[in-house]
This record gives structure tokens, sequence and C-alpha cells, in this order.
């Protein structure tokens, strides 16, 4: 039965490195069909493809295989894992990518990559997604038991990051975030949760005030159109996330804004 792999990391497109990662796979897993997530993740950018990873993963298939290669410590210490959550299986890095998946509600069990036998050898120290995740992948799309991979990880042995300063004052009515990454278009993806919008402010979404980077945006549209071409608007992404959008341009180089950048969400004042 052919097995869906998915791939997710920051290696662009320029080079070949995209490419022998799923050459790797399917020498090994042939009927395997390899989807594309996303390669253009910012260099290193955890909290990013954490985001895109999570939000992702729901629209695949159940035991689909989820690889995440964003590794700022490769070649580190840091363990490599399997993780077994909601009936999809992901591998990474133990470096927080899978954060969001490290919830009671989500986790099912979680494995350390050790099977050497499955390796691609030599081990290169700059390139364990070819080299370790890549055929260790293949060989679950190909019916490898979970379990065999290594030894059995407890939820609270794995790292869950430090998250994006997220902070909700309802007394005052406000909702402080941060940018999280962005995407192709230049739109700026958030730390902010529709849901956490709609339980503080609730209908009154229209109404708000959003600022960045030394910019006031008046309310939350509904779609980019609501808007003229050129104008900066706020709006609820497909993710379910604040972003803050150009019509028909680019936020990132409109605010000049990034990664890390702070938001602030506010009613106005009467």
């Amino acid at each position: 039965m052919s097995r869906i792999v998915t791939l997710t990391t920051d290696f662009g497109l320029e080079d070949e490195y995209v490419g022998v990662m799923k050459g790797v796979i399917l020498t090994r897993a042939p009927e395997a069909t390899i989807i594309d997530l996303s390669h253009g993740i910012e260099r290193q950018n955890i909290h990013q493809a954490a985001a895109l990873i999570s939000s992702a993963y729901r629209f695949f298939p159940a035991k689909t295989i989820h690889l995440v290669v964003v590794d700022p410590g490769v070649g580190s210490s840091r363990k490599l894992i399997l993780l077994l959550a909601d009936g999809h299986l992901f591998m990474a890095p133990d470096n927080g990518v899978l954060g969001p998946l490290l919830e009671p509600e989500h986790f099912q069990a979680a494995y350390e990559v050790q099977c050497e036998q499955y390796y691609l050898q030599p081990v290169s120290p700059t390139f364990h997604g070819r080299d370790i995740l890549a055929p260790v992948a293949a060989h679950l799309a190909a019916g490898l038991d979970p379990a065999a991979v290594g030894p059995a990880l407890s939820l609270q042995a794995l790292t869950i990051p430090a998250r994006p300063a997220l902070k909700i004052d309802r007394r005052q009515l406000t909702i402080r975030g941060e940018i999280t990454g962005k995407d192709h278009f230049g739109n700026l993806q958030t730390n902010i949760e529709a849901g956490s919008l709609n339980a503080l402010y609730g209908e009154k979404i229209s109404s708000l005030r959003v600022l960045v980077r030394g910019e006031t945006i008046i309310g939350i549209q509904g779609a980019y159109a609501h808007k003229d071409p050129g104008e900066i608007l706020a709006i609820l992404s497909s993710r379910g996330v604040l972003e803050i959008a150009v019509n028909q341009g680019n936020a990132a180089m409109f605010l000049d804004a990034g990664t890390g950048d702070k938001v602030t969400v506010k009613m106005p004042k009467r």
C-alpha cells in the first residue's frame, strides 16, 4: 500500500538538497507518494515551520508521514525523533519544531531515531535529513513498525520551545503578539489566533485597531479584496491566525517587517 510522505524544509529549491532526499526515499519506497509542503521556510525559523506543519497535517489522510527538516543544531547532540500524534507520523529534530503537537490531546507515542541499519552510510554530520530522516521515513512508508526505529520517549522528554510572546489583557481588551513568518506573497503570519480574537472581541473585530511597525490598521477584513490594491489590511488567514497583508502587494516589504516584530490588537478609544 502506497504511503504519503510530506516534506517541509528551509532548504529552498536552488540546490540539490530536496531532490536527493526524494531520491533516497523513492529508492527504498518506490511506491511512496511524496508531497512538498514547503521548502521556503525562513532559514532556521523553527516557529514558522511549527506553525506550518501544525496547520497542514490535518488535511492529509491518517498514517501520513510528515518529514520536517529545519535543523539549526544538525550534527550536535540533539535527538532525532519519530512522533505519533492524531493518527499521523512526524519525523524531525527534537528542537521544538513539533511543539504544537506536544500536547496530551494530540500525543500518542514518540521514539528516538537510533536504527542505524536503515541509515544512508556514511552519515554526513551536516545532512541528517538525507542520511537519517529520509531513509527511515522510507522504511516507515514501506511498512516498518514505528517502534522499531528506537527507544520510546515520554512526552516530558521532548523539547517544547518557548513560544513567541503572546499576552492577552482582558481588562484593557488588548492582545500583544508577534510575527512568526511570512509566505510567498509577503503576507505576515502572527501568533494571534482567531479563537483568541473571537473570545476577547466577539463580533467587534471589524472595528479593531492592529498596530505593527508604526502602522495602524483599522479593522480585520473578510477578504483581501475588501481593500483597494496597494492598501494594507489585517485578515484571518487560512491557517486561522491574524495575518498582515497588502492587497496585490507585499506586506513584508511595505512595512519592512519580519519574524519577531511586535503586533498589538486593541479596541479604539471612545
